[in-house]
């Protein structure tokens, strides 16, 4: 679900063409950011999905090693229902073992990078949120220095 923002409604008497122009590029500015925002945290949360998505196929692959599951894991894996989980037994093949392993590893990289994702994406979000304060706070001290 998107993220719906927040606006604050601000009345200013502009005096000349030049505070015309001025404000209205800084309006065009801020929507910009916002939209970038708005563009940055639906992205972020498609991240965060695709994060839940690989722990729950890493939950599913240790409860299948678990329990000796020979299906082939080529049909949706749904999440297992416990809430522990040991992958502690070690699988009845070997080639299902070294086969599991490089499943788990894989999917532990791609959550590190969706990780690392996820953290440049806040930082962004964060710094873009400090650009738009900034922005609001030149406007109001121009505004009252007239």
């Amino acid at each position: 679900m998107p993220v719906i923002p927040a606006y604050t409604l601000i009345i200013i008497p502009l005096q000349s063409r030049a505070d015309t122009r001025n404000f209205y590029l800084w309006l065009k500015q801020m929507k910009e950011l916002e939209q970038q925002r708005d563009v940055l945290w639906y992205g972020l949360e498609m991240v965060e999905r695709a994060r839940d998505w690989y722990h729950r196929e890493i939950r599913s692959l240790c409860h299948r090693q678990d329990h000796g599951s020979g299906s082939s894991g080529d049909e949706v894996l749904q999440p297992p229902d416990f809430t522990e989980i040991s992958c502690s037994q070690r699988p009845r093949r070997r080639e299902s073992d070294r086969s599991h392993q490089q499943a788990v590893a894989l999917l532990k990289q791609q959550n590190q990078l969706l990780t690392k994702e996820v953290s440049r994406k806040r930082q962004w979000i964060a710094q873009l949120e400090k650009e738009n304060s900034t922005l609001i706070r030149r406007l109001l001290d121009a505004h009252f220095q007239y």
